[in-house]
């Protein structure tokens, strides 16, 4: 799974700063850039602390962050269109 990977897209699509959704979740700017990066490994609950700051369900953020692997009897074709109405829906909001 690469949380950060999902979060750094999510922040992305959002067009928000990486010192915005830090201080909405609550959290250092260095850890977020961590998180981002790889670098650090979330909690379930800081995952749910930045989803909520990006206005992004949180199952959203764990389905971007899904490999092929984790998704088990979805093909490729579908899981890219889960990931492309995730990404709008974000842009919408």
């Amino acid at each position: 799974m690469k949380i950060g990977k999902a979060l750094k897209l999510c922040r992305s699509a959002k067009d928000l700063s990486l010192e915005a959704v830090a201080e909405r979740a609550g959290i250092s700017v260095s850890y977020l850039s961590r998180l981002e990066n790889d670098k650090r490994e979330p909690t379930l609950s800081i995952v749910g602390k930045v989803a909520d700051a990006l206005g992004v369900p949180t199952a959203v953020v764990v389905f971007l962050a899904s490999e092929a692997h984790e998704l088990k009897g979805l093909d490729k074709k579908t899981e890219k269109r889960f990931a492309e109405l995730a990404l709008d829906l974000m842009r919408q909001t």
